[in-house]
């Protein structure tokens, strides 16, 4: 079984608010395990850059951290593929 990443999921889930294409990139790598580290070496971006994109997810989403971030979009868009 392959697991779809969330960058793959369009259209956008109805219920998640707008993400730009880097915010969901950084959140999908994250949901891989990676640090904002490895996560700026993978995209040519500073960690510090990547802490911006997924601190700006975080506010649009309406959650506090990352885990709650990837954890919301991963609701989002098993809800959306079952319906």
């Amino acid at each position: 079984m392959r697991l779809a990443t969330l960058t793959e999921s369009s259209p956008r889930p109805a219920g998640l608010p707008a993400l730009t294409d880097r915010q969901r990139t950084c959140l999908d790598l994250a949901a891989r395990g990676l640090t904002s580290s490895a996560i700026g070496a993978r995209l040519g971006l500073s960690p510090r850059t990547v802490d911006e994109h997924l601190l700006a997810a975080c506010a649009a989403l309406g959650v506090r951290t990352r885990i709650q971030a990837v954890a919301r979009m991963a609701l989002e868009s098993r809800t959306a593929r079952s319906h």
